[in-house]
């Protein structure tokens, strides 16, 4: 869609209570400063301009028209929000709040503010500027019906206030699935965070319980192995005792051999000793035949 904002430049005219205020050397210096500024701001010299406004107003620190040529020229050089506070200040002159241009370039400034608002992703606040800048255009029409660009500012302000509440409810759309995205995300997320501890919490229960088998397990090993132990133990006593024994009966068998020979050494001496021959000269025995 094409776009025809102007701005318009107020023409100051230092008369009435103005002129009054002055001396007339200084209005017309005033006059002169903002007169150069109006024709380089015509020739798009708007730094120099700005400095002519600004050295005016040093001078007349109260002139709402050369608030608003000042905005004007802060709106040409894109410091809209400057601009907004310098016509903002203007049009607190109730002959300058009737003036149809000062009404016209208030909205095309704050047509501006609502592109860069809509361009930087805020179309809430884009379309409150919108708004505010079609009312503005209304009261242009207001006290100049026949004002075209005015018209057409117009048309074009709430073409933007529909394209910015479109924006605003496919922002929301989307801000709203990504909410019950972000939502479903935490639920899994949540979802996981209770099923790893619920593993974790069964991993610990059944390290716990193989701990408990494993310290069972190596409990009976351990009265196993001392019950081998007990037993190796014992059978090494036994072996022990028995051959103790058996020692002792050996001794045993020792001494009473010992004491047998000793008991009986004298009859073997006999026994080893020849015995005498009978005495041949003895009758013998006579048979009964």
């Amino acid at each position: 869609m094409r776009s025809r904002i102007h701005t318009k430049i107020l023409s100051v005219s230092i008369l009435g209570a103005v002129l009054f205020m002055y001396s007339t050397g200084t209005a017309d210096e005033i006059y002169e400063k903002n007169k150069k500024a109006n024709n380089l701001y015509k020739l798009g010299k708007y730094d120099d301009a700005l400095k002519l406004y600004d050295d005016a107003l040093l001078l007349a620190p109260h002139d709402n028209k050369l608030k608003a040529n000042k905005g004007s020229t802060l709106y040409k050089k894109g410091d809209f929000d400057k601009a907004e506070e310098q016509y903002n200040n203007a049009i607190t002159d109730s002959l300058l709040a009737k003036n149809a241009n000062t009404h016209f370039n208030m909205g095309n400034i704050l047509y501006r503010q609502g592109e860069k608002l809509q361009i930087s992703g805020d179309p809430g606040k884009a379309k409150e500027k919108f708004q505010a800048a079609l009312e503005h255009y209304i009261k242009t029409l207001d006290g100049r019906p026949d004002d075209i660009d005015a018209k057409w500012n117009l048309q074009l302000a709430h073409a933007r206030i529909k394209q910015a509440e479109q924006q605003q409810q496919q922002q929301q759309n989307k801000d709203n699935k990504d909410n019950k995205e972000n939502k479903d995300q935490q639920k899994n997320d949540q979802d996981q965070q209770n099923k790893d501890q619920q593993n974790k919490d069964q991993n610990k229960d059944q390290n716990q319980q193989d701990n408990k088998d494993q310290e069972k397990k190596d409990d009976k090993k351990q009265e196993n192995q001392d019950q081998q132990n007990e037993q190796e133990q014992q059978q090494k006593e036994q072996q022990e005792q028995q051959a103790q024994l058996d020692e002792s009966k050996q001794d045993m068998k020792k001494e009473e051999a010992k004491r047998l020979i000793e008991l009986y050494a004298d009859d073997a001496d006999s026994l080893n000793k020849p015995q005498k021959k009978a005495n041949s000269s003895k009758s013998k025995i006579q048979k009964d035949w």
